[in-house]
């Protein structure tokens, strides 16, 4: 099933998105409007409306593969504080009506609740660069394994993680 909200547009390729990790249930896509530098979503290809809507294995793999998001930024980028969290319905914060997940990694400024600004093209390709390496962790994560292989701060190669216009270009 498919929805008419921008994560179903990303997913069905028809809109833009910073994507820095995909399956084929899943994304892991930079907020357009973060609270933190490197702040992430873990969406779901197919269309469902909030927590209470997911099958019970597609909700148990969001959370892993979140958990496998928290752990690069916490373990292999040394950020000191990572919140993972979703909102069920408008009265809990709940702007796009498509199951997500935040990922969202605190750095040394003091956390500060609520404070958005608008995704900029060179902050995005800054924070692809701190995913760079996260399909290995995930996959790692997910097969049981630690998915924490390497333990250094991001580095200012390439990342494999690229800005695109369509999860299937590129």
């Amino acid at each position: 099933m498919r929805g008419d909200d921008p994560f179903c547009r990303i997913a069905g390729g028809e809109g833009k998105a910073y994507v820095a990790y995909e399956d084929e249930e899943f994304m892991v896509i930079l907020d357009k409007a973060p609270v933190s530098f490197g702040h992430a979503l873990v969406i779901t290809r197919e269309h469902y409306e909030a927590v209470q809507d997911v099958p019970p294995p597609t909700l148990a793999r969001a959370w892993l593969i979140a958990s496998a998001v928290a752990r690069h930024l916490r373990v292999n980028r040394r950020a000191p504080g990572v919140n993972v969290l979703t909102n069920s319905g408008s009265a809990a914060g709940q702007v796009v009506f498509h199951f997500h997940i935040h990922v969202i990694p605190r750095w040394e400024e003091a956390f500060r609740r609520g404070v958005r600004h608008d995704l900029t093209e060179d902050e995005a390709r800054r924070a692809l660069e701190l995913y760079s390496g996260l399909d290995n962790v995930i996959k790692e994560y997910l097969s049981g394994g630690s998915g924490s292989a390497q333990h250094s701060r991001p580095s200012s190669s390439p990342s494999s993680a690229t800005p695109r216009s369509s999860p299937r270009q590129g």
